[in-house]
């Protein structure tokens, strides 16, 4: 009879290789990236744009031209853009983050010869109709006023701005911001990014040669002519900023608690992540264990790493009443400085590791999961055996690495701290 009270073993998750993606160039030199796997007949087609926030002049205006692309073309309406799309039972999306525009499709393989051509016509024909324009200027301004209602999004918005002062990484979006947004500036933003900017397709599921050469037939076809959009160079604050800020009427307080951080290229990238995780990486970190299981002050509490091209940060993240702010605090601070003098359990080590190697296995079953890291590759310059370099420095990472990892990058000294609530 099995016994609940005891743990099943556990045993050591091994190395799983990568797979390789295949490479195509259309005729236009757009790259095309191909995880074909699987038995079901369907596909995810999604092509990365240089028209991210740090391809635009102002705030807002890199999302408000994604969102406005599935507003018309030169021969359909937004209704019937998604008729079409639709009709053939396809998910689709336009957004832009950061760094990148994206054009989402999943379908069924059997439609993609009617799918591609829709996406073609919005890349390369959409008009901005100016009722759809102002439409959607109203309803972005409204949910912006609704978000910084929220003391995490409002504590999250301004971290960053501070991590990224005078950087497009550390601009954020309000509402007085939509007025400065007409079709105009949207018509313009779209011309020199989606329109005339070479952009990198990923492509998985079931897909075949033929599907490839329709897409040269296609995509492949367009013609590129603008040239590379100059972006500056990033530069980080010499001093950190602390900000409290009360908001009326809200009961809990967010807090932010971090500093500038590595990206993925940095040769220390695999065990910053994994120092990560053991502080506040995951449900059983030493962050949670304290503040939320022990102390009781949150209902969940995490750090973590964002690794932009550009540069990244990293930051603890959490919510509690306003009573437990400080206290709060203090603990984050003394479970970083264990981390920085004390070496770490070698079975801690060994349970974080497997969570990690697990994790990661996990991610290798859908091709889409695996064409999602092949973007991550190709998108932040790394190396094309990226992934195998992680599993093999996992495993291999001891714990004076650990605490070396937090004595030379989480220096209290330098912490952002932004409170709002």
């Amino acid at each position: 009879m099995l016994d609940r009270r005891v743990a099943p073993t556990a045993f050591p998750v091994e190395k799983v290789l990568f797979p390789t993606p295949a490479q195509y160039t259309l005729a236009n030199g757009i790259e095309v990236w191909v995880v074909s796997a699987g038995e079901q007949e369907v596909f995810k087609f999604e092509l990365s744009a240089k028209a991210g926030a740090i391809h635009s002049p102002v705030a807002g205006l890199a999302g408000m031209t994604a969102s406005l692309m599935k507003r018309g073309t030169a021969v359909r309406s937004a209704q019937e853009i998604h008729q079409a799309f639709d009709f053939f039972g396809a998910f689709w999306d336009i957004q832009a983050s950061l760094d990148h525009g994206t054009f989402t499709v999943y379908g069924l393989t059997k439609h993609f010869h009617s799918l591609i051509p829709l996406v073609r016509e919005i890349l390369q024909e959409a008009t901005f109709p100016a009722e759809e324009v102002e439409k959607e200027i109203e309803i972005e301004r409204q949910k912006t006023k609704l978000n910084w209602e929220k003391t995490s999004y409002a504590a999250s918005q301004k971290f960053r701005a501070q991590v990224f002062p005078n950087d497009p990484y550390g601009r954020f979006t309000v509402a007085e911001d939509f007025d400065k947004l007409d079709r105009a500036a949207l018509v313009q933003q779209y011309s020199t990014t989606w329109a005339s900017q070479k952009p990198v397709i990923f492509l998985s599921g079931k897909i075949s040669e033929e599907q490839i050469a329709y897409l040269d037939q296609t995509l492949g076809q367009i013609k590129y002519t603008s040239s590379e959009l100059s972006i500056p160079s990033i530069s980080f604050p010499s001093n950190p900023v602390k900000i409290r800020e009360e908001k009326e009427g809200s009961v809990q307080c967010s807090i932010r608690f971090g500093l500038p951080a590595i990206s993925r290229t940095h040769p220390d990238y695999f065990k910053f992540s994994l120092m990560n995780t053991v502080l506040g990486g995951y449900f059983g970190s030493r962050l949670q264990k304290n503040i939320r299981e022990d102390k009781g002050f949150t209902y969940g509490i995490s750090s973590s790493l964002a690794p932009y091209p550009r540069g990244g940060y990293w930051v603890v993240g959490t919510d509690v009443n306003g009573e437990n702010v400080d206290a709060t605090l203090a603990e984050i601070k003394k479970e970083i400085t264990i981390l920085q003098t004390e070496l770490i359990p070698q079975d801690e080590l060994e349970i974080v590791q497997n969570y990690l190697m697990g994790s990661f296995t996990g991610e290798l079953t859908q091709a889409f999961d695996i064409a999602e890291k092949v973007r991550v590759i190709q998108l932040n310059g790394l190396a094309p055996d990226f992934y195998d370099q992680f599993q093999d420095q996992i495993l291999e990472i001891q714990a004076q690495d650990i605490r070396d990892m937090a004595a030379k990058y989480l220096n209290l000294d330098l912490m952002h701290e932004v409170i709002v609530g």
